[in-house]
């Protein structure tokens, strides 16, 4: 105790390796390997390391020095920015404004269920959260580097709801895909099958995991393999059964012994289509062939279709699919929504030469128009933003924007913020209109169909189209 509290109860500041001293403001996680604790301002946190030897608290300095030098500037975490002075070990880790770690988003803190959702930023903002730190993990993987202990506490959330960063602490786990001898870190409820059961080792597949179990948890409020029994249990059941995966996933399809009625229910009205089959697949399939289990590209694909594809209640201010009836919380049926339809114009065929062997006498490929089973809602009096992961098949950087369309009342102006050209078809028999970089375009919202096209005519291209989906009541 004497070397953490001043004889006043106040925190000791910490000394990094520069000599520069941090004044500690509370604690904000901790966990079997230290304990990660606010500097005061709120945009800096230290992680106090504990090493049960002095070989291996050599070894995590080694491996912090080796991290400081990785390439991943474009991964939200919170990188090393200083290590401690001796004899202290840790880090000094920069942090966005004020953080929260991701638990306060998984479980309820009041017995108001819809109330603490809704307090805690809702479906939509879940979803976009939940994205990028898909996205993160995603990039991690591309360079074939492992985090290994994804869980609630290692994930920092913006405090304030109306913000979406992310922050992934604990960067002194990460690593290189690793074997079983290198006892692979985790967090008990989020360890892969083959890990818990000494079968695997620290992989992208079993970090793969980890993720589909804090999106499963915080989207539905409900841990993917704690049921009613589970929970009404005592600790050592929950570690040897449901976390050790001798019980079925809570929603299993056809073994029902572990229902959970806790959390979010029906579970299908806040994962889409495409979550609900990314979550079998991984808590049904995965359990025993962690081959099948979905990426964490996989996740981050259909967590930001998801986000794109919420309305907001005007009753409750309730966020929910689009897709569905009606509100979840006060049943309110939907309005109707005008959205964009996703397509591609592809190849369908060829067309044979005449056989002359002229420059000409080349098969013509013949492009048609094919719908994507993925649509963007387009949001009432606000702004509604195109990435390149809509407008492009394989773009290098998801995230860029494209368009950016401005809904005012019947009119939307869609701005080019591109580096190409985009194309306005009115669909009533006119030439396509060309909208150039840095232009803009209005086209009305009153049921005139429109195609706003990510290339030119005659060239293999994505697109998006206005419909409608019809109000349910």
């Amino acid at each position: 105790m004497a070397s953490r509290w001043d004889l006043g109860g106040l925190l000791r500041p910490v000394e990094d390796e520069y000599h520069q001293l941090w004044p500690l403001s509370h604690s904000i996680g901790a966990g079997g390997q230290g304990e990660v604790w606010l500097a005061r301002g709120g945009r800096t946190a230290i992680k106090m390391i504990t090493a049960p030897t002095q070989e291996a608290a050599e070894a995590v300095h080694t491996r912090l020095r080796r991290i400081q030098r990785l390439p991943l500037s474009d991964v939200p975490l919170a990188g090393v920015l200083a290590l401690l002075a001796p004899p202290k070990l840790g880090y000094v880790m920069e942090l966005a404004d004020e953080m929260v770690p991701l638990d306060t988003l998984c479980v309820p803190d009041e017995e108001d269920l819809a109330a603490w959702y809704l307090r805690t930023g809702g479906l939509e903002r879940r979803l976009r959260l939940l994205a990028r730190l898909a996205d993160a993990v995603a990039r991690l993987h591309s360079r074939a580097i492992v985090y290994q202990d994804l869980s609630p506490s290692n994930v920092l959330v913006s405090a304030a709801p109306e913000q979406q960063e992310i922050r992934l602490i604990d960067v002194d786990n990460l690593g290189l895909v690793s074997t079983v001898a290198s006892a692979p870190v985790h967090t008990p409820g989020y360890g892969a099958p083959e890990i818990v059961s000494g079968r695997g080792g620290a992989t992208t597949l079993a970090d793969a995991h980890a993720l589909a179990v804090l999106i499963f948890e915080t989207l539905t409020a409900s841990h993917p393999f704690r049921g009613d029994e589970v929970l009404d249990s005592d600790p050592a059941y929950q570690q040897e059964y449901a976390d050790c995966f001798r019980l079925p996933w809570i929603d299993h399809p056809t073994d029902r012994t572990n229902e959970c009625t806790f959390g979010i229910t029906p579970r299908e009205e806040v994962l889409s289509g495409q979550l609900w089959g990314l979550a079998t697949r991984c808590f049904v399939d995965a359990v025993t062939d962690p081959s099948v289990r979905p990426s964490a590209a996989r996740w981050a694909a259909a967590l930001h279709s998801a986000a794109g594809q919420t309305v907001k209640c005007p009753e409750c201010r309730w966020s929910y699919r689009a897709a569905a009836s009606s509100c979840l919380v006060c049943g309110r049926p939907r309005d109707r929504v005008w959205l964009l339809r996703h397509g591609l114009t592809g190849p369908v065929g060829t067309e044979p030469g005449d056989g002359s062997g002229n420059e000409d006498d080349t098969p013509r490929v013949e492009l048609s128009e094919v719908p994507l089973p993925d649509f963007t809602v387009l949001r009432p009096d606000s702004e509604t933003t195109l990435t390149a992961r809509h407008s492009l098949p394989a773009p290098d950087r998801l995230d860029a924007v494209v368009a950016q369309l401005r809904s005012q009342g019947r009119d939307v102006t869609v701005s080019n913020v591109s580096r190409d050209s985009l194309w306005l078809d009115h669909q009533d028999g006119r030439p396509w209109r060309e909208i150039g970089q840095g232009s803009q375009a209005t086209v009305p919202v009153d049921g005139r169909p429109w195609t706003l096209h990510f290339g030119r005519q005659g060239v293999i291209h994505r697109w998006v189209r206005l419909m409608a989906l019809e109000a349910s009541g």
